[in-house]
């Protein structure tokens, strides 16, 4: 089973992809609500992919890409 982190400060939009993506077989979705949040999930469910938000607070999307590529460069990271 192939795991998906969404990373959203907005809890709607966080439902909205993470409905979408709820509907693909064998796909599980975990969710963080800002980079901090990522960093430590990605630490426990290892994802296969992570799909973040640009704007939020704390930790942002490019911030969030630029530690993910150097600390999991295996992991590929879709910004929206």
């Amino acid at each position: 089973m192939s795991t998906v982190l969404i990373v959203d400060d907005s809890a709607v939009d966080r439902s909205l992809a993470g409905g979408l993506l709820r509907k693909v077989p064998g796909l599980q979705v975990e969710f963080a609500v800002n980079g901090r949040d990522a960093l430590d999930r990605i630490a426990d469910c290892h994802p296969d992919v992570v799909l973040t938000d640009l704007i939020m607070p704390e930790l942002d999307g490019l911030e969030l890409v630029a530690r993910v590529v150097s600390e999991y460069p295996l992991i590929p990271i879709i910004l929206m």
